[in-house]
């Protein structure tokens, strides 16, 4: 007979899926992984769904990510899906940060457009579920993987964090584009991990924010890692506006709290810190 599992996790070798791995082994709950090309297999009671088939810079594959989680819904064994959205990029005007969960969705690009279209799949499937909206994740293999890169794969995808981190390893200069007043949320990954876990092995949740709940402007981050990197040369370099980016962008994780009876642990600069102290191990 087939092992049925605690939990799948759908895009488990990507930066997010690896994080809720690792935090639901911590837990101790038995996990099935899937990676690019391992369709599931229907052995687990809750899938999270964190499989990256577009990113905010390629939604080449947006057929593809809505097809495959219309198959997962279509499973008979699927009890609870934990889907990994975007608080980033599903929100916008006429609301305002910091955006709560009953805000309207005003997605402004395509990938806010797929992962609310990805969300409606979920809330019309019938199925339990729990949507994670998540903030601006960053952490160590996301600047590894940005090292990574080469001329001909250009950094993409990977965050101002892993973009900055990655420039400043490299002794390259970092770019700021505006006059440093544009406001994000930033989570430490190890953070994002355990709300996944307690999401999956809890009850379904509908719709979720998980963030640091706190607002820190680009020229605030750059002193953090200024400070983080110690005696590292930072060079700066200032370009204007991209006109693309809203001016503020963070989450009101008051209902995390509540449903999950999660919150984030480890400050920016903390996380700044351990993120730096990796990649330089």
């Amino acid at each position: 007979m087939s092992t049925v599992y605690d939990v799948a996790v759908v895009g488990s070798r990507g930066f997010l899926g690896s994080a809720a791995v690792a935090a639901l082994e911590a837990s101790g709950a038995s996990v099935a992984t899937f990676g690019k090309g391992e369709p599931y297999d229907g052995r687990a009671r809750t899938v999270v769904w964190a499989a990256g088939h577009v990113t905010p810079a390629d939604t080449s594959l947006a057929d593809e990510a809505l097809a495959d989680l219309q198959a997962l819904v279509g499973m008979a064994s699927t009890e609870h899906v934990v889907l990994l959205s975007s608080g980033g990029a599903v929100y916008g005007p006429p609301a305002s940060a910091p955006f709560r969960e009953d805000h309207p969705a005003h997605p402004a690009n395509d990938y806010g457009r797929i992962k609310l279209a990805q969300e409606h799949m979920l809330g019309e499937s019938g199925l339990g579920h729990t949507v994670l909206r998540i903030s601006n994740p960053y952490g160590p293999t996301q600047v590894t993987a940005a090292l990574a890169t080469t001329a001909h794969h250009p950094r993409r995808g990977q965050g101002v964090i892993g973009h900055w981190l990655a420039a400043i390893h490299d002794g390259t200069p970092v770019t700021l584009y505006g006059d440093g007043s544009t406001v994000r949320d930033f989570l430490y990954i190890d953070d994002l991990g355990e709300a996944v876990a307690a999401a999956a092995l809890g009850r379904p949740g509908g719709v979720i924010n998980i963030g640091s709940g706190e607002a820190t402007s680009l020229a605030g981050l750059l002193e953090l890692v200024h400070h983080a990197v110690a005696l590292h040369p930072v060079e700066v370099i200032r370009e204007p506006a991209r006109g693309i980016d809203p001016p503020a962008n963070w989450l009101d994780v008051s209902r995390a709290r509540e449903v999950l009876g999660w919150q984030p642990r480890v400050g920016l600069a903390e996380g700044l810190a351990r993120t730096w102290a990796a990649v330089r191990a």
